[in-house]
């Protein structure tokens, strides 16, 4: 054993080093032994509904579907939604039509809305619906277009139309 520490460690050291070996072996062993024993023990003691839910579980009969995921708003398109008021849909216009921010028609403003209500409210409705200049589609909500033409129709009174 001198040879394979050098000439630097003692026999005391070697006689230690070689305890705390075999100590750490047979600690790793008792742990070994331990944890084959717990799982002999624990699958024979368990209780007979334990071991037909392992049982199941085991052979995927307990996996099931408990819910589904709405990819890109399918569902939302197959379920009828009911029509918000108009008041609600105008919570998403005033952000810009109140103050006419980003050249949008200032609600209260008739010269602002006259020249676009020229063209009809259907071309105001389509118009919102694919968006213009600073608007986005439909406003930025998911409004129907019969939600927004009575958000336009209210604006477009408010503003002496």
């Amino acid at each position: 054993m001198n040879q394979l520490w050098g000439s630097r460690v003692s026999n005391q050291d070697q006689q230690v080093i070689k305890s705390m070996i075999i100590v750490t072996a047979i600690i790793a062993l008792l742990g070994i032994g331990a944890f084959f024993i717990a799982q002999n023990v624990s699958d024979s003691n368990a209780p007979v509904a334990e071991k037909s839910t392992r049982a199941a579980v085991a052979l995927k009969d307990r996996i099931k579907k408990v819910g589904s995921v709405d990819v890109a708003g399918t569902a939302a398109k197959s379920a009828p939604k009911a029509a918000r008021s108009v008041k609600v849909v105008l919570q998403s216009c005033v952000g810009c039509h109140a103050s006419g921010a980003l050249g949008a028609p200032k609600i209260g403003s008739k010269g602002d809305w006259e020249s676009r209500a020229a063209g009809g409210i259907d071309a105001l409705v389509t118009s919102s619906i694919a968006g213009k200049g600073n608007m986005p589609p439909r406003g930025g909500g998911d409004f129907s277009a019969e939600e927004l033409k009575g958000a336009i129709q209210s604006m477009m009174v408010d503003s002496g139309l």
